[in-house]
Order: structure tokens, then C-alpha cells, then sequence
């Protein structure tokens, strides 16, 4: 109404009185069509679903799927170490007990440390070998052989003593590590046996024959 008003008082000042009653009409046709657009312009935006809108769906699927690949690419390098950490222990049980079935350990003044110290050079210091637990023990034959893994009650490895055996004799070797996984979830995912997961290595095999002097 101010505008109208304003109009029809500036077109009556400058125009005839026979234009100032059109301009005045088309005056207040054009603010009417003004007025029209952002109503419009409003309407079209409130029936329009917010689905549309796809800003930002990258970004909220990056932050969604990132801490899941993040996880995986860890537990899979994790489950990498550890694999190559069996390894290891296998080769430094191989290593030991290739020593008694020799003759060389039974043959120092010292058998379990001389053993112990083959074990833990063979480890490359991959792993703490104070950590890695170990049985040596002797049976009169292959088919006699047994050795439970024992847990204690704190869910330690029960070592099961430490027995060469003489020339000839069927010797059992077993080195045991625990691994502990760091990546969440992945622990779920492995099999675990007595106390946690462990790494298992046994040599079975006959002393040569040897002469202890």
C-alpha cells in the first residue's frame, strides 16, 4: 500500500492526469509479479523432498567406512607378524633339536642352558625368548608318545620338565609362545586353544647314535 501510494503521488507529479491512472496499474502489476517470485520460489522449496539433497554423502560414507578399513588393513598386518613369528619359532625348534638328536647338548656340562641358548639365537630376537616356553621329553617308542599342553590355574604354560634322553632314544621338542593380538576384533576371529592363542612348534624324532664321554 505504501508503494501504490508513493506510485500514484510521484506519476501524478510527473505525468498527465490521463497516464497517471496506467502507470499506475502497471506499477502495481509489476510488484505483484515481485511479490510473487519468492513465494513461489518458497513453495517449490518445501515440497521438495530433502532425499534430493545429496551434499556431504561422501564425506558421512568416508567417515563410515574408513575405521572399518582402517581394521582390517591392521589386522591383516597384525595376522602377517604373527604368521611370520610361527615361522620363526619353528625354525629356531628345528635348530635346538637338531643339538639333541646330535649329541651335543647331552654331551655339555649344561644341556638345558646350552639348549636354551641354541633356542634363543635361532629366534633372531624376533620375539623376548624368555617368553617362549618349552618341553623336552623322551618315550621308548613313536606310538607312546603324548604331551598335553597344561595350563595352571593363572593360565600359565606348565613346563613339563626337560629330557634329552640318551643315544637312540625317541625325543619329543615342543616350543610354546603366547601371541597376544592388539587389533580389536581380530582375537574374536582366530582360533584359540588352553590360555589364549599359541604358537606350537614339535619336533618328534630318534637321538643318533652317540658316545657321552
Amino acid at each position: 500500500m505504501f508503494f501504490r501510494a508513493v506510485i500514484n503521488r510521484v506519476g501524478r507529479a510527473v505525468l498527465p492526469p490521463s497516464s497517471c491512472s496506467a502507470a499506475s496499474k502497471a506499477a502495481g502489476a509489476a510488484l505483484r509479479r515481485c511479490a510473487q517470485v519468492p513465494l513461489k520460489a518458497l513453495s517449490q522449496l518445501a515440497g521438495m523432498p530433502l532425499a534430493r539433497d545429496q551434499n556431504g554423502n561422501v564425506l558421512i560414507e568416508f567417515a563410515l567406512v574408513t575405521p572399518l578399513f582402517v581394521l582390517l588393513i591392521v589386522g591383516t598386518l597384525e595376522v602377517s607378524v604373527m604368521f611370520f613369528t610361527s615361522s620363526v619359532i619353528e625354525g629356531a625348534t628345528v635348530e635346538a633339536a637338531r643339538q639333541i638328536r646330535t649329541g651335543q647338548v647331552q654331551e655339555s656340562g649344561d644341556p638345558i642352558t646350552t639348549f636354551q641358548n641354541r633356542l634363543c639365537d635361532s629366534l633372531f630376537n624376533v620375539i623376548d625368548c624368555s617368553e617362549v616356553k618349552f618341553n623336552v621329553k623322551t618315550f621308548s617308542s613313536f606310538g607312546e608318545v603324548s604331551m598335553p599342553i597344561e595350563i595352571d590355574e593363572d593360565g600359565e604354560i606348565v613346563n613339563n620338565g626337560f629330557t634329552p634322553g640318551e643315544s637312540g632314544a625317541v625325543t619329543v621338542v615342543r616350543s610354546l609362545y603366547r601371541w597376544e593380538f592388539m587389533t580389536p576384533l581380530i582375537s574374536n576371529l582366530m582360533p584359540v586353544g588352553l590360555g589364549g592363542h599359541l604358537i606350537v612348534s614339535t619336533v618328534a624324532f630318534q637321538n643318533e647314535p652317540y658316545d657321552v664321554n
